[in-house]
């Protein structure tokens, strides 16, 4: 599993996308965990697994909803803007950085203590850290998307560096998720947009070859 997350990070930086080490192990590492490295060129994650509790009981399933925008972007421009305020030691920069690093610990506790609607608000709160590191992070496009359903949602974000891709949608119950899916699907935003279902791996990425 290293040798997989170590080897995307260095094709990422041939490919001139920049990015780090948290997608790939997030992807190759099964079930709901909590990642953390220390300084270094070296990065080995440390792993803490979470109870998946919310994301597979039947109670709360149904509002948790994953939803292809059909806007594609370019991770790097994103990050790379991220990234330079860090190196220019920017303190309203670094102080957004911390802030995130804290809530992390924040969004940890409320899953190991079972706070479904906590946790629903504290995606909101990530993505709303991520805007404000970079407002890219939110295109117009996804606000169109995102505004006719915000009174049925407890959280949101786009992921991965945002500006398009996937939405992770936090429903506030079941009948808030089903008039985001009609809403959705009788308004999608252009022709590639659709619902993908939300599962938790209990295996992480497989790659097989014949």
């Amino acid at each position: 599993d290293r040798d997989i997350g170590d080897r995307t990070l260095v094709l990422e930086q041939m490919l001139t996308t920049g990015g780090g080490w948290q997608d790939q192990y997030g992807g190759i590492l099964h079930g709901i965990k909590q990642l953390e490295t220390k300084p270094g060129l070296d990065q080995i994650p440390d792993v803490r697994w979470l109870p998946k509790t919310l994301f597979n009981d039947p109670v709360y399933m149904p509002s948790l909803l994953l939803y292809y925008t059909g806007i594609t972007r370019v991770a790097k421009d994103l990050l790379g803007e991220i990234v330079r305020g860090m190196f220019l030691n920017k303190k309203e920069h670094l102080d957004i950085l911390n802030r995130l690093f804290l809530h992390a610990g924040e969004v940890n506790d409320l899953i190991q203590r079972g706070q479904f609607e906590g946790v629903g608000r504290a995606i909101r709160r990530t993505w709303e850290l991520n805007q404000q590191l970079d407002a890219g992070t939110n295109p117009e496009e996804v606000q169109n998307i995102l505004k006719p359903i915000d009174d049925w949602l407890l959280g949101m974000k786009l992921l991965g560096a945002g500006g398009g891709g996937y939405i992770l949608m936090v429903a506030k119950d079941s009948n808030a998720a089903v008039s985001i899916r009609k809403h959705l699907e009788k308004n999608p935003p252009n022709s590639k947009a659709r619902f993908v279902q939300f599962i938790v791996s209990d295996t992480g990425l497989q790659v097989t070859r014949s």
